[in-house]
């Protein structure tokens, strides 16, 4: 029987992931894929605007995810004004990259966000570093302990830090718990594989309602990394297992492949 494996992740991703699954065409399972969270870019606000217009005065900018790198790339800025500043997180790096003509910023970085924070305290004259980040607002979920985490390590350096928000990132509608219970239920899905937070919160919140129900799903749910695993505790979302490695999808898939 074939294993079929449900990834959470947002669409923004799904084209990473397909391109991560064709390195491995003899994949034990399956991949299906349902969006639990979904991010779309916000019409540019006065912050983000006024970021644009002073880029010159900002030494860094920290891109949260991809959407915020898709948000630098709409405003059709002029690549030398973002050369050597900005700075994303793991594979996001190759989006600077290809959607920006330039080098990602502090690339020995480790993947994460808290590794953002560790190579920005390496530098010398932080306190003097005027540092923007571009964030999410968030929708039908509270803001990931990660997120807030972050922006605290952050402010304990020093630095000027200004907080942009570009994009919006929201639940899935309680309208389809419904179906995707029953999809949970069907048998065919093996295992779940969530990569962040915020899917890791409306699963809950999913599950939740189908233990309600009287009908409690036991679906076996694999973690992308710690940072998604400690999401997942602080929602009281059971985890089988946690991938050792989290900077690309190749290594989340490899670590499923192998248990399963």
């Amino acid at each position: 029987m074939v294993k079929h494996v449900l990834f959470t992740a947002p669409e923004s991703y799904h084209a990473r992931l397909h391109e991560a699954f064709d390195k491995h065409p003899l994949c034990g399972f399956r991949p299906m894929f349902m969006p639990l969270i979904s991010s779309v870019l916000l019409p540019p606000e006065s912050m983000f605007l006024t970021l644009c217009s002073e880029l010159a005065s900002y030494d860094y900018v920290i891109c949260s995810s991809i959407m915020a790198v898709r948000a630098l790339q709409t405003a059709g800025l002029d690549s030398s004004l973002l050369a050597g500043k900005v700075v994303a997180i793991g594979n996001d790096q190759q989006a600077v990259s290809q959607l920006l003509g330039v080098p990602a910023a502090l690339s020995d970085a480790k993947p994460s966000m808290m590794g953002v924070v560790e190579a920005l305290a390496c530098l010398p004259s932080l306190s003097a570093k005027r540092i923007a980040v571009l964030l999410p607002k968030f929708c039908g979920m509270p803001v990931p302990a990660t997120i807030t985490q972050f922006q605290q390590a952050l402010d304990r350096t020093g630095a000027t830090i200004s907080y942009v928000y570009c994009y919006r990132t929201a639940a899935l509608s309680e309208e389809y718990y419904a179906e995707t219970v029953d999809a949970l239920r069907s048998g065919t899905i093996s295992a779940i594989a969530i990569t962040s937070g915020g899917e890791a919160y409306v699963l809950s919140k999913i599950l939740a309602y189908a233990a309600a129900q009287g009908e409690p799903i036991c679906v076996p749910i694999y973690s992308f990394g710690p940072y998604t695993t400690h999401c997942a505790e602080q929602v009281s979302l059971p985890i089988a297992g946690t991938s050792p490695k989290h900077q690309r999808f190749t290594d989340f898939i490899d670590y499923l492949d192998r248990l399963l």
